[in-house]
This record gives C-alpha cells, sequence and structure tokens, in this order.
C-alpha cells in the first residue's frame, strides 16, 4: 500500500512537471574551463534526479549487510522470545522437563536474556538437579558479569527454597559486603534467620529491617514478636525471675504492647512464682482493654490478697456478664475463696455459654466434693468427650485453647 501510494504520487508529479515543462521547457548551460554543456531545463532535472536514485541504490548496497545482519538478529531474537514463552508456559502448566529443554536451547544463544538463565536454574533445581542448577547460574556470570548480584540473590532465593543453608549463608555474606543496604538482601538474611530459628541474628538484624523499610510496620511487629518470646522463654528458663523482668524492660516499647507477647510474659511470670507483677500487669491492661486470654490468666494467679481479687473480677463481670472466660477464671478465683456455691453459679454459666473440657473437669470435682458424685461423674464424662473432640478448654482469641497456653488450671478438690 505505500509503495502503490508513492507510486501514484510520482505519477501525479511526472504529469505535472511534464505539462508545465512542453511549453518551455528551459534551457541550462555549464560552463568549466573550455567545456561547457548546454541542454535543456528538463533534462538537467531528470539527470539530477536518476544520479540521486543511483546514489541512494550505492548507499543501499553498502549497509545491506549491516541490514541484514540487524534482520537476522530481530529474527532470532523473536524466536528465543518465542521459545522462551513456550518454556515458561510449560513450566506453569507442570511439564518441568520440556520446560528446562527448552530453556536449555534458550541458553546456547549469547542473545538470551538474563531471565532465561534464572528460569533455567529454577526449573533444574525444581527437578532436584543441583548440577544442572549451579551450570546454569555459571554461564549466566560469564555472559552477563554485570548482573552478578542479581544472579547471586537468585542463587540464595533457590538454595533456601530447598532448605541449604549452610550455602545460602555463604552467598549472603559476601552479598552483605558488597551490597549491605540492598533491600533484597536484608529480606533474603531475614528469611535466612528464621529457618535456622537463629533469634539472636535475627535481634540484630531488626533495627536494620525497620529502618531500611524492608517490612511494613505490622510485619515488623509480627517478626519482633516472634523474635522477643523466644528471648521472654529464654530468660524465664534461665535467669530467674529477676533476669525476666530486666530482659521485659529492654524490649522495644511497641513490643511490649503486643497482646500475645504479653501474654507469655505473664505465663511465665506466673510459672516462676511472679504472682505479684503478674497480678500488676494483668489488673492494669484488662482495666485498659479488655482481652479474652488476659483474663483467662488472670484466674489462675495465685494472688496475697485472694478476696480483692475476687472483687475485681466481679466488678469486671458487671459490664462483661456473657463472658465465658472471665466466669471460668471467677470460678477458679471461688475455688481458691473457698467459695463453693460461687465457683458452682460460674461454672455452670460458663458451661451454658461456652462448654469446655476444663469447666466440666473443675465443676466435677467441685461436685464430688460437695458429695454429689453421680453428677460429678457425668461431668467428668462430658469433659472426656470434649477432650477427645479436641475442645480442651476455653476457645481464646488466638485460636488456642486454655490448656494450650502454658498455665496450669487450679485444682479445686486440693
Amino acid at each position: 500500500m505505500k509503495w502503490l501510494l508513492l507510486g501514484i504520487l510520482a505519477l501525479l508529479f511526472s504529469v505535472t512537471i511534464a505539462l508545465v515543462a512542453l511549453p518551455d521547457p528551459g534551457y541550462v548551460l555549464l560552463g568549466y574551463g573550455k567545456y561547457s554543456v548546454e541542454t535543456s531545463l528538463l533534462v538537467l532535472l531528470v539527470v539530477l534526479g536518476l544520479l540521486y536514485l543511483g546514489l541512494r541504490l550505492l548507499a543501499g548496497l553498502w549497509h545491506m549487510p549491516a541490514r541484514v545482519q540487524r534482520w537476522e538478529s530481530q529474527r532470532n531474537d523473536q524466536r528465543l522470545q518465542r521459545l522462551f514463552n513456550a518454556a515458561v508456559i510449560d513450566f506453569t502448566e507442570g511439564r518441568t522437563e520440556r520446560a528446562e529443554r527448552r530453556l536449555a536451547r534458550v541458553v546456547k544463544s549469547r542473545q538470551a536474556p538474563l531471565q532465561a538463565y534464572l528460569s533455567a536454574a529454577r526449573v533444574a533445581a525444581q527437578s532436584g538437579a543441583d548440577e544442572r542448577r549451579d551450570a546454569y547460574l555459571e554461564l549466566a556470570r560469564q555472559r552477563l558479569p554485570d548482573a552478578e548480584i542479581t544472579i547471586a540473590l537468585t542463587q540464595v532465593e533457590i538454595l533456601l527454597s530447598a532448605s541449604q543453608l549452610e550455602q545460602a549463608q555463604t552467598i549472603l555474606t559476601s552479598l552483605r559486603n558488597t551490597a549491605p543496604r540492598n533491600s533484597r538482601v536484608l529480606r533474603l538474611l531475614m528469611q535466612l534467620y528464621v529457618q535456622q530459628q537463629d533469634w539472636q541474628q535475627l535481634r540484630d538484624l531488626l533495627p536494620e529491617l525497620h529502618h531500611s523499610q524492608v517490612l511494613d510496620d505490622q510485619q515488623w511487629q509480627r517478626l519482633a514478636v516472634k523474635v522477643y518470646r523466644d528471648q521472654v522463654l529464654a530468660l524465664s528458663s534461665d535467669g530467674g525471675l529477676k533476669a525476666l523482668k530486666e530482659g521485659w524492660k529492654q524490649l522495644p516499647p511497641p513490643v511490649q504492647q503486643d497482646e500475645g507477647l504479653l501474654a507469655v510474659y505473664i505465663e511465665q511470670l506466673v510459672r516462676i512464682d511472679g504472682h505479684e507483677q503478674a497480678e500488676q500487669l494483668l489488673s492494669s491492661r484488662i482495666g485498659k482493654d479488655w482481652n479474652q486470654r488476659l483474663v483467662y490468666l488472670y484466674g489462675d494467679l495465685q494472688s496475697a490478697d485472694a478476696p480483692a481479687q475476687q472483687t475485681l473480677a466481679e466488678r469486671w463481670l458487671e459490664q462483661h456478664p456473657q463472658d465465658p472466660v472471665l466466669l471460668l477464671s471467677l470460678a477458679k478465683i471461688s475455688l481458691r475463696n473457698q467459695l463453693w456455691g460461687k465457683a458452682r453459679s460460674y461454672l455452670e454459666a460458663s458451661i451454658d455459654l461456652q462448654p469446655g473440657a476444663e469447666a466440666y473437669r473443675l465443676l466435677g470435682a467441685l461436685l464430688e466434693q460437695l458429695g454429689e458424685p453421680d453428677k460429678a461423674k457425668e461431668c467428668y464424662r462430658k469433659g472426656v468427650e470434649l477432650s477427645g473432640q479436641g475442645i480442651s478448654g476455653i476457645a481464646l482469641p488466638d485460636g488456642e485453647s486454655a490448656q494450650t497456653t502454658g498455665v496450669f488450671p487450679i485444682n479445686c478438690s486440693a
């Protein structure tokens, strides 16, 4: 279509020139020294046009090899792209072997893109072919030396996925020196330490993760809680009450405010007889922010002033009369205060709202102590049934049951 249009325009131009030139073709005289050329203007224009076309033809022939080479390169790039796309489709649809064969054909060409080498390494890794995986990555390093960091990062990702942590750590250590502020390096270091469960290294990395904004605030908070939870457990096991309290004070304030970690800290206080400190924390926190897990822990405190503990819990009951966790905690406090009637009422009310194995067990022990063995056996039976169904206690907001929080329930028969 393009050439047809140009032909029509050339024809129209020729006709126009002919119509103008025929009445008076003009006269041109060219002279140089003793030589001169006489011709009409129309002939001169034709000669100049032919000369221009001849020069254009010669220039085209001169550049022909480069144009052919460029055309072949474009054609080869298109072929490689089609082959690479087919390999991606095969891999996505689960045809791993065919995908690797096609990718191997792509990377044979020096025009292969970086993504082809990395994809070939990932496919080989998924097939468990570590030698081929490393060969693809080494070939990429040889042909694309400027992409060393990208290739190394991809290799670390593959190694972490295969749980080859020592090799991943070696490469990351080198990358840490080469690109210390690279966000992807920091993220992979975080992933490595999590897989290794190296909480100390993670604690050291936390400030940098926060400063570099590798994680958003919520992600950083969750990671920090996970890291410091291990530290809290270690302190309570190795250092005793004083070390636990001092270690808690050193935690970042946002981490201290996490309800899950606070519950773990209070559980450890209770476990090593730090009931007074636990009671202060629970009384203050529950009064500000209602949390069933903390309410459950409050019921397991061995308070120095049990009547005051009961009074405070009953004050909460006025605001949360339908809370089964609070009713269970009040029942355990009443049992320690030897208020058998209140304990029974609270247990029965808790069971009505949310039956649990722990509440049935406590009620059974209480009924047995009150001389009602038949009712006690029925409570034990229902408690065992619920335990068999996996309902071991009151369901807490974070999905843990009362008996999986690490707190030891009160034995009402003591």
